[in-house]
């Protein structure tokens, strides 16, 4: 076999190789859009009844150094959709949801002048609305401040469609508790089932929506896990401050439509007495 024989076959396996590349490319972009279109579809539905039920949620935040606050309602959820376009169609590039959690009690905080910048960006980062009022010295020296926190948190979910690898990616931010959470899903994975567990993690309700995660049997025990597992990062992270961003109330709602499963059952369980 001569040199030129020998570089038509590495031209052939290059050319296969494109051509196998090419059509996982297709695959994985087919299957990330279905799976983001089936997440808008659900979300958006849900969002509608949600946003009428306004219903409570059990879950508590634990706020570093001050402790857990309870006793939110929840409502104003939004969600829009970004597209774009990849060989000549239209797909989907991502979601972005968010929604309040509500409190009407404020709480107050004292502290001392060492620990004044570190909680005042414990808040920021936790996009905690606050007012502040420093106590000052004979020489006008601040020695502390009190905090008057308002309890209403701002959570948001950004869903990512992954084309290079074909994953959706769910990063959620003060849904679980302050801070953020990542998922990793293959499309495949994104049924009614695990969608119905998003919805419940969204409500604060029990959820089994870590079970669909890519290594669902890891243990956030080892260090090879932890970087894998869906752990919220810690509160104190250095970040650079900020005002706090909130969303605009929306306009009323959508009469909610009578659905079966998780909708069905909002009215029932979320029914407030007479």
């Amino acid at each position: 076999m001569g040199l030129l024989d020998d570089l038509k076959k590495e031209a052939d396996n290059l050319k296969d190789q494109e051509s196998v590349r090419t059509q996982s490319l297709k695959a994985n972009a087919a299957a990330v859009d279905r799976a983001l279109r089936k997440t808008f579809q659900y979300l958006n539905e849900l969002f509608r009844q949600l946003n009428v039920v306004k219903p409570p949620c059990a879950r508590s935040y634990d706020l570093l150094t001050v402790g857990k606050i309870s006793g939110f309602t929840q409502a104003d959820y939004r969600i829009d959709y970004r597209t774009s376009q990849r060989d000549n169609i239209e797909h989907y590039e991502s979601l972005a949801v968010t929604f309040k959690r509500l409190k009407p009690e404020q709480l107050t905080v004292k502290r001392d002048a060492e620990q004044i910048e570190r909680f005042r960006d414990l808040l920021w980062q936790n996009n905690l609305r606050f007012t502040s009022e420093p106590l000052r010295n004979d020489r006008r020296v601040v020695v502390s401040e009190t905090f008057i926190i308002s309890c209403d948190i701002v959570c948001g979910v950004e869903v990512v469609g992954d084309y290079e690898t074909g994953a959706v990616r769910f990063k959620l931010k003060n849904v679980e508790d302050f801070g953020p959470t990542l998922y990793t899903l293959e499309p495949d994975s994104v049924t009614d089932q695990s969608l119905e567990d998003l919805a419940k993690l969204l409500i604060g309700k029990e959820s089994n929506f870590r079970i669909f995660n890519r290594r669902p049997g890891a243990s956030s025990g080892s260090s090879s896990a932890a970087a894998a597992a869906p752990v919220a990062t810690g509160q104190f992270a250095k970040t650079v401050a900020k005002n706090a961003q909130y969303v605009a109330d929306p306009g009323p709602s959508a009469e909610a439509e009578k659905k079966t499963g998780l909708f069905g059952s909002f009215k029932s369980v979320f029914k407030k007495p007479d």
